[in-house]
């Protein structure tokens, strides 16, 4: 077990957390992701176009083992906003679709578009008169 006062990777780790208001540690960079979760992750944070931090794990083995311990979440990417764990890909997946990631970062999310109130036409029919 690592002592928590003494190591430093641990307070790297926790430094970048608290000044960036949005960081993403994942495998690979935004430009380069290394696995798919990481690169459907950042394909989400940059079509809200919030800007956010990165964090590359592959480089140190230390850097993933300390962040887990501290977030007491297993899997990488890891998105946090504000110091707090929103969770990984699928959490954000879910929270991106259904517009609560737009809403913790802070974005407005566009209205739907409003329909035409004319009813829609029925479907076409082809009678058989055979």
């Amino acid at each position: 077990m690592s002592d928590e006062t003494t190591n430093p990777m641990r307070d790297a780790i926790r430094s970048a957390i608290s000044e960036n208001r949005v960081i993403l540690f994942m495998k690979g960079t935004p430009e380069a992701p290394a696995c798919g979760f990481s690169a459907r992750t950042v394909a989400m944070l940059q079509s809200i176009g919030e800007p956010f931090a990165a964090v590359d794990i592959l480089p140190d083995p230390r850097i993933r083992q300390e962040l887990s311990s501290l977030s007491n979440w297993p899997t990488i990417p890891q998105l946090f906003v504000e110091g707090e764990l929103v969770g990984g890909c699928d959490i954000v997946t879910e929270m991106y679709e259904s517009g609560e990631l737009q809403e913790a970062l802070g974005v407005e999310v566009a209205p739907a578009p409003v329909e035409d109130a004319t009813p829609p036409a029925p479907p076409l029919s082809i009678e058989n008169r055979l």
